[in-house]
């Protein structure tokens, strides 16, 4: 179970926020309601950890979806959804309590408007990894998923380079990169399918299936040279505009030879262009 929710961040502030909005729940149902809405809470946690939270379920998903993709939904819903109800209980409680009561004045009430504010500021800027506000502007983070600079490099470079309006390029990627551009910049289309990564690291370059897109892994992640005939026909067959290679495979002499040229270069990463067959 711990291993499951560690996989999707689980050890995070999220899942401690939950258990400590767990214990809140269980505390105020016990002193309003005897523990009615208690029981149910505590049944409903403990059928979450028999048919959610644990690696058997976990399994069983994996067998009828992406699980290593989607299973975080099951449990980030609950979490999330949980978390913020007593939040927002506990702020709109508190604020109905003290109107009905008048026991606030006005200048208590401004305080609790100033220390809210000043809390929602510092979970932007968090949350963000950086404020918003600079000295020339109000603006969004460039940055907001806090990915590697050079993912940011990559995409930029690529986009910069792509001349094409009424269409989307398409990228080829090692497994490292490949989600974390597709976060950064959504315009850039995947050229080897997630299911294709995940068959070559079970079965290796067997070639019996995703065919065409194991030579662009061979590429992509282990700078493999061995048949470029095969890889340009890859290439070709996915409608392939770029490929993203780390600099230190030296590909460019044998990407060369068919047409695959260098169009960009991060500290680690170099960015070829897919050109015209013989151009």
């Amino acid at each position: 179970m711990a291993g499951v929710l560690r996989q999707y961040n689980g050890d995070s502030l999220y899942l401690a926020a939950f258990a400590v909005s767990l214990v809140l729940l269980g505390y105020r149902d016990v002193k309003r309601n005897q523990g009615k809405n208690g029981k149910k809470a505590l049944t409903a946690v403990l059928f979450a950890i028999i048919f959610i939270f644990n690696e058997f379920a976990y399994r069983i998903v994996g067998k009828l979806t992406d699980a290593t993709t989607y299973y975080r939904f099951f449990w980030m819903l609950p979490v999330l959804f949980v978390t913020a109800y007593v939040v927002t209980q506990a702020v709109t409680s508190g604020m109905m309590s003290d109107a009905a009561s008048g026991a606030v004045s006005g200048k208590a009430k401004k305080g609790q408007a100033v220390l809210a504010a000043a809390a929602l500021v510092l979970c932007l800027a968090a949350g963000a990894n950086f404020f918003f506000l600079n000295r020339a502007n109000f603006n969004r983070p460039k940055n907001i998923y806090g990915l590697d600079p050079e993912v940011l490099t990559v995409a930029d470079e690529i986009m910069a380079d792509w001349d094409n309006e009424k269409e989307q390029p398409v990228a080829a990627f090692n497994m490292y990169l490949q989600y974390q551009v597709r976060t950064y910049e959504p315009r850039i289309v995947w050229a080897i399918s997630r299911k294709a990564y995940l068959y070559q690291a079970k079965n290796g370059y067997d070639y019996k299936k995703y065919v065409r897109q194991q030579h662009m892994i061979a590429a992509v992640n282990e700078g493999i040279q061995n048949d470029s005939k095969a890889l340009r026909r890859s290439l070709e067959k996915n409608g392939v505009d770029y490929l993203v290679i780390q600099t230190e495979f030296d590909m460019d002499s044998y990407l060369a030879q068919i047409s695959v040229v260098p169009a960009a270069q991060s500290e680690h990463y170099t960015v070829y262009r897919v050109e015209e067959s013989g151009g």
